[in-house]
């Protein structure tokens, strides 16, 4: 569960914009903290620091949507998408590699080679 100092640090940024991308934003990277203990770390820090704050991700997007919308007058960014920008953006590197990474660590510790008593 992602940590209640993140938590209020997203909450407090995305006041006054519930009807605005910078709101999805915050809710995506709850998302991923819940997902990920190691990356709700980051993002707390980050969260903290001028031009790493919700709109600054959000305005990260808006570039992506800018860049490729072609001549559509409607473009849509889905959630992977946005999440690999957001990922990128916050250096949080590929979704799922944290964990598993967590979990080999401590797979090491727990083995026990019983060829080494031989």
């Amino acid at each position: 569960m992602a940590n209640e100092r993140l938590i209020s640090l997203i909450e407090e940024q995305q006041k006054g914009h519930e009807n605005e991308p910078l709101f999805t934003v915050g809710e995506q990277l709850r998302e991923i903290a819940e997902r990920e203990p190691l990356s709700a770390e980051l993002l707390e820090k980050d969260l903290e620091t001028d031009g790493m704050k919700l709109a600054d991700a959000a305005a990260a997007l808006q570039k992506y949507a800018d860049e490729n919308h072609g001549k559509a007058k409607c473009f849509c960014i889905t959630p992977k998408v946005a999440e690999g920008i957001l990922r990128k953006f916050y250096g949080l590197g590929e979704a799922g590699t944290v964990e598993e990474k967590k979990a080999e660590d401590s797979d090491e510790g727990s083995r026990i080679d019983l060829a080494a008593f031989l």
